[in-house]
């Protein structure tokens, strides 16, 4: 169990897949024998690879009738996009943002925006089940149509629209569901409905309804964006005397250099400016290796040994197992391993220290909320996790040998620190609303005077 127990990297999975090095093309056509292939041979893995399928898939049966009719159905060769489009809808049924199927690669919206092509123009958010329009495409600015409720789509009811996208977006709940598709709306519809060049979107104000003739973007999402720029990821401000925030909107960076100086030079002006109170802003962090949080963050902050799980289920993989494990087996147990308080620090920050959390909170964000409010590292304020506090991991990754297309899968499940209530997920210590279109306006509740 060391191999996994030690330190575990989970990475938010989305309905669109990324790491591929070569752009895929998904037009050519694929016999359904080989299609069946593909569906079977994903069948066969997730059942030699997932501890225990029950946890996240609320009703097994149905997902086993899901899969059979979808098999059934494939009866006439599609093309690869056809497919994914299919096999994705059981992405809702399986109820777990480390698990997917189905999906096209960031390569090709790269390739496709490089190719001259367009998107839905506008940044969203939702606020219930309503979607509201947040900026142009690309920018995160107010535009005149910021706030605005979208009602339709080139004559299409936002109801319809939304009811098939999140069909096909994975997540622990419709929450997290939600949250993923804001931050990739254009790119998921064009992934179910195709290129437009041209939108009519009708919205609603004050009870009215009018409608937008816009050209589509060409523009990148912003979230494609921000996960490029280490600056839109990392940000330290010192607000006032009393007030300091730190934004961390992923605990997955390549450069682990650049994250680590960073951070240690943020507690460094902590201490230097003698702040008593320190914001730390998670709520559009979605994961990474939780090597980061724990250097990064408890380093300076926690005053007691701890660890950031207890009991844990994994699977045993020949790519993994230690000596004496039996491949294909379930083992159970306990994480013993605790992580000792750093002395040697000259930048321990002793002050009070809120953690902001959100729907997007996810992964190994997760784990770091759960650890800063079971040893009272950090007060957690927002809202509630859209992801379990009970988190997977432990992704394995399989290419279906015919279609070419990507499945994530974990091998473990984790519960927090103090254990329990691993299906919930993380309730913040205070609950405060905040606007999804003007999230800002929560640190302001949060200052100390």
């Amino acid at each position: 169990m060391k191999k996994i127990l030690t330190i575990i990297t989970v990475l938010i999975i989305t309905l669109y897949l990324h790491g591929q090095n070569d752009v895929i093309k998904y037009d050519s056509m694929i016999s359904a024998k080989h299609l069946k292939h593909d569906l079977n041979d994903w069948f066969d893995w997730i059942h030699k690879t997932h501890p225990d399928l029950s946890y996240t898939i609320k009703d097994i049966d149905a997902f086993y009738k899901s899969f059979d009719s979808i098999k059934e159905d494939i009866r006439e060769p599609m093309t690869g996009l056809e497919f994914s489009r299919k096999i994705s809808t059981l992405n809702h049924t399986l109820s777990d943002g480390h698990m997917l199927v189905g999906g096209l690669s960031i390569d090709n919206l790269r390739d496709f925006l490089a190719n001259d092509g367009l998107l839905f123009p506008f940044e969203v958010v939702f606020d219930k089940d309503n979607l509201l329009i947040k900026s142009d495409l690309g920018t995160y600015s107010a535009n005149k149509y910021t706030s605005y409720r979208i009602t339709e789509i080139n004559k299409v009811p936002i109801e319809t629209i939304l009811r098939d996208l999140l069909l096909r977006v994975n997540g622990d709940s419709e929450t997290q569901q939600k949250a993923l598709l804001a931050t990739r709306f254009s790119r998921s519809f064009l992934f179910l409905y195709g290129e437009k060049k041209e939108f009519d979107i009708e919205y609603e104000f004050n009870g009215n309804k009018f409608t937008i003739h816009a050209n589509g973007s060409n523009e990148m999402p912003k979230h494609y964006k921000i996960e490029e720029q280490f600056n839109d990821n990392y940000k330290f401000e010192i607000i006032d005397k009393k007030n300091a925030l730190l934004t961390v909107n992923s605990f997955n960076w390549k450069n682990r250099k650049q994250y680590l100086d960073f951070m240690n030079a943020a507690f460094k002006k902590l201490k230097e400016k003698n702040v008593k109170h320190l914001i730390i802003d998670i709520r559009e962090n979605g994961g990474g290796s939780d090597n980061n949080w724990m250097e990064g963050i408890l380093k300076y902050i926690a005053d007691k040994p701890y660890r950031w799980g207890s009991k844990f289920k994994v699977k045993i993989l020949a790519n993994s197992r230690d000596k004496g494990e039996v491949v294909g087996s379930v083992e159970t147990g306990d994480l013993d391993k605790f992580i000792h308080v750093n002395d040697t620090t000259s930048f321990k920050f002793n002050g009070q220290v809120s953690v902001l959390i959100g729907p997007y909170t996810y992964s190994s964000s997760i784990l770091f909320a759960n650890t800063v409010q079971d040893y009272n590292f950090a007060a957690l304020v927002g809202e509630p996790t859209g992801g379990k506090s009970g988190q997977t991991g432990g992704i394995q990754i399989m290419v279906l040998k015919n279609s070419k297309l990507k499945a994530f899968c974990p091998r473990f499940i984790l519960e927090r620190p103090n254990g329990g209530m691993s299906l919930e997920p993380v309730v913040p210590d205070k609950i405060i609303k905040y606007s999804k279109i003007n999230p800002e306006g929560l640190i302001s509740k949060v200052l100390i005077k």
